[in-house]
Order: structure tokens, then sequence, then C-alpha cells
């Protein structure tokens, strides 16, 4: 008998909560989706003698530590430098890394590749899921390869 009318309390009790709205985590906003952000980079290649190199390859990648402080890396992005050195990328709805690699490659073989490992904070964002847009300025010198004449 005495868990009858428990059963009918706890009945009672969760449909007048249910019909009041009431929710005990009603302090915390609940969001669905995934966060997401702008992310801008741009950059010059030269070379030692500040000459603007043309058809470097720039590949860049976005990473996040894991709770275990384990980086991981996301797929890579190329863009190419164009006849004055300069390169640039923008890219809308991509997850908010702050942690980016990336890397200069002469194809041609004459300069050493180089590798830049910049941290990216945002701005803009609505304090929800998106974060804004995150710029990103690298620039690179890239030296010749010493079996390459000078």
């Amino acid at each position: 008998m005495k868990a009858k009318v428990l059963r009918g309390c706890n009945a009672l009790l969760a449909l007048v909560m249910g019909m009041l709205g009431f929710s005990c985590t009603s302090h915390m906003r609940v969001e669905y989706g995934t966060p997401s952000a702008q992310f801008v980079i741009e950059g010059k290649v030269v070379n030692e003698e500040d000459e603007p190199l043309e058809k470097i390859e720039i590949v860049h990648r976005g990473g996040w530590k894991d709770g275990t402080g384990v980086m991981h890396w996301d797929s890579p992005y190329t863009l190419y430098t164009n006849s004055e050195g300069v390169f640039y990328g923008i890219y809308g709805d991509e997850f908010p890394m702050s942690y980016y690699m990336v890397v200069a490659n002469d194809k041609s073989g004459v300069y050493e590749s180089d590798t830049i490992n910049p941290l990216v904070s945002y701005s803009g964002g609505d304090g929800h899921w998106y974060y804004g847009t995150g710029r990103l300025r690298v620039d690179f010198v890239l030296k010749k390869k010493d079996n390459v004449e000078k």
C-alpha cells in the first residue's frame, strides 16, 4: 500500500512539474549544433634577398589538443603564392581551432621548406556557437638549399 501511494505521489509531482515547465537545469542553456567560425589566412613569401617567390605551395591545417594534451590535426588546405609572393585564403563555416601549422614548400627544389606554428584567436562572435573570424598573417623568408648555386 505504501509503495502505491509513493508511486502516485511521484506521478502527480512529475505531472505538476511538467505542467509548470520546471527544470532542474533551468540555469543552464542548452544549445545544439557545432561551433563555427570564419578563417582568413594571408601572407607573403620572399627569399633572403627580399625577392617575392611565385608558385610556392602553402599548406595549412588547424588542430586541437584532447583532454590528455595529445595534438590532433585536421585535413590540410593548400594555397599557392602569386607573382608578388602573396597568398590569401578565406574559409567559412570552419570549426574554430586555436592551433595551426603552416608550411611553405618550394616544389622546384631551389628553396628549403619552412614551418610556422602560430596560435589563432577569434573575434566578432556571438558568444555562443559562432566564434567570429580568426585571422592569421604568416610571412616566410625561404633560404636556398646548400646544393643550389646562389
